[in-house]
C-alpha cells in the first residue's frame, strides 16, 4: 500500500503543474496544484488522504489554450461543476463540455489519461470528491448494484466510465457552505474531512436516484437487483414498492411481479425475510440485547420481533445464541 504523498506523485507524474505542500497541522494532506503560470492562472487546492474520500477544488482561468493530461490510477470521481467550461476527454469513448451546473460521475482506469482542456479566456469553478471503487463497501455498508463492476470491485478488465446530470440544488448548497466555510482554522482539517464525505454521499444520493442512471444501458441496471441493495441497506426504514418503482421508471404492480417472480414471495415478505435473516447474524455473532437487535432491522417493539422471529425460524430469539 502506497502512502499519500507517493499517492500525490504519482497523480501529477507526466504533468507541468507545481506542487505545494500545506503548511502548518491543519493543513496536513492539503495541496495546491499550480497551472503553467505562461498558460493559466489560479490553482486546484487538494484535500488528500489516500484511502478515504479525497477533494479536490478547482479554480482556474485560461490565459490561452492549453490542456492537461491527468494519469489514471483506478478512481472513480464525482465531479460538481459549478461554473465556467472545460471539455474533457476520457479515452476515444468520451468527450464531453461542460458548460453549466453538471454532476459528473466518472472512471478513470489505471493507465488511462484523462485529458482536460480549456479555451483561451475560459474559466472553472468545479469541486470533485474521488475515492477508490472498493471503499464504497466499507464506507456505506454495501456496493450499490446499479454501478458497473469496476475492477476494483470484481470486474475483469478496467474500462472508462462517464454519466452526468444537471447539479441538484441539495450540491450546489453543500458547495457553497464547503467554498465560504467561516470555520475557525484549527477545525478546518477536520470541516474539509467531514464535508468530502457529505459531497460524496449526497452525490451517490443523486445518482442513485435517477432514474435516467438506473436505466442507461451501459448500467445493464437489474430492477431486482437494486430493491435487494435498498431493502439490505435500509432494514431500519426500507422504501417503499411504489417508491422504488417511482425511482426505477416503472409502475408498482410490474416491479411486485418482478420481485416476486425473482424471490418467490412479495416485496414485503422479502423485507420481512431480510430483516430477520440479518437479525439471526447479529444474535449469533454476539450478546446483542434483544432490544437492539430488533430496533437494528426496524422493529419498534420487542414482542412483535421475537413473534415474527419464531414464526419464521421455529425458535425464540434468546434460543439463536445457542446455535
Amino acid at each position: 500500500m502506497i502512502d499519500t504523498e507517493e499517492f500525490i506523485r504519482r497523480l501529477n507524474q507526466g504533468r507541468g503543474w507545481q506542487i505545494q505542500r500545506g503548511e502548518g497541522c491543519e493543513a496536513v494532506g492539503a495541496y495546491r496544484f499550480l497551472p503553467p503560470p505562461q498558460s493559466a492562472a489560479g490553482h486546484v487546492d487538494g484535500f488528500f488522504d489516500y484511502q478515504n474520500p479525497c477533494l479536490t477544488i478547482r479554480k482556474l482561468q485560461a490565459k490561452e489554450e492549453f490542456y492537461d493530461d491527468e494519469p489514471g490510477l483506478g478512481r472513480l470521481a464525482f465531479v460538481l461543476h459549478l461554473s465556467g467550461s472545460r471539455r474533457i476527454e476520457l479515452g476515444d469513448a468520451h468527450h464531453h463540455e461542460l458548460t453549466r451546473p453538471t454532476l459528473v460521475l466518472l472512471y478513470q482506469p489505471r493507465g488511462m489519461y484523462k485529458r482536460s482542456v480549456w479555451r483561451r479566456g475560459a474559466h472553472e469553478l468545479s469541486l470533485s470528491v474521488g475515492i477508490w471503487p472498493e471503499r464504497l463497501t466499507s464506507l456505506f455498508g454495501f456496493y450499490p448494484v446499479s454501478f458497473p463492476k469496476f475492477l476494483g470491485s470484481g470486474a475483469d478488465k478496467e474500462v472508462p466510465f462517464w454519466y452526468s446530470r444537471p447539479l441538484p440544488y441539495s450540491l450546489m448548497s453543500a458547495a457553497e457552505q464547503l467554498l465560504n466555510p467561516g470555520i475557525h482554522p484549527s477545525l478546518s482539517k477536520s470541516y474539509t474531512a467531514i464535508k468530502a464525505r457529505e459531497l460524496l454521499c449526497l452525490s451517490l444520493s443523486a445518482v442513485l436516484s435517477d432514474g435516467e442512471f438506473l436505466s442507461c444501458g451501459d448500467v445493464s441496471l437489474n430492477r431486482v437487483e437494486h430493491v435487494k441493495t435498498m431493502v439490505d441497506a435500509n432494514l431500519k426504514n426500507p422504501p417503499s414498492l411504489s417508491e422504488l418503482a417511482t425511482t426505477l421508471g416503472v409502475s408498482a404492480q410490474d416491479l411486485s411481479e418482478e420481485v416476486r417472480k425473482e424471490t418467490g414471495v412479495s416485496y414485503m415478505q422479502y423485507v420481512t425475510e431480510r430483516r430477520l435473516n440479518r437479525a439471526m447474524l447479529l444474535l449469533e455473532g454476539g450478546d446483542t440485547p434483544l432490544k437492539k437487535v430488533a430496533y437494528e432491522i426496524g422493529y419498534g417493539h420487542t414482542s412483535n420481533f421475537c413473534t415474527a422471529f419464531k414464526r419464521n425460524f421455529g425458535i425464540k430469539p434468546k434460543d439463536a445464541r445457542r446455535h
